[in-house]
């Protein structure tokens, strides 16, 4: 699937074990308010995101930049919110 021609499945498996292993050791408490309870995208994205990683070991790397992202655009959203606050005030 992803670089097939480049990388064997074993390989694969490596560079997603290490990754995770790096989210895992790096991680801060942002990281548990990155996937809110109750929300659906984060059910979807997390169902969508195990399914594919079965198939593909690639997927699990992917998708930690994924959530890496989503986290700094949630951060971004509320410091803005809290500068738009403070303006006013």
């Amino acid at each position: 699937m992803i670089l097939d021609n480049y990388l064997r499945y074993d390989t694969k498996v490596i560079i997603a074990v290490i990754c995770s292993g790096l989210w895992i050791y790096f991680r801060t408490n942002d990281c548990y308010n990155m996937i809110p309870r109750g929300h659906l995208f984060p059910i979807i994205f997390v169902m969508t995101w195990t399914y594919l990683n079965y198939y593909e070991p690639l997927f699990l790397p992917i998708g930690l930049l994924i959530l890496i992202l989503y986290s700094q655009i949630q951060i971004d959203k509320c410091k803005n919110s809290k500068n738009k606050i403070i303006k006013i005030i």
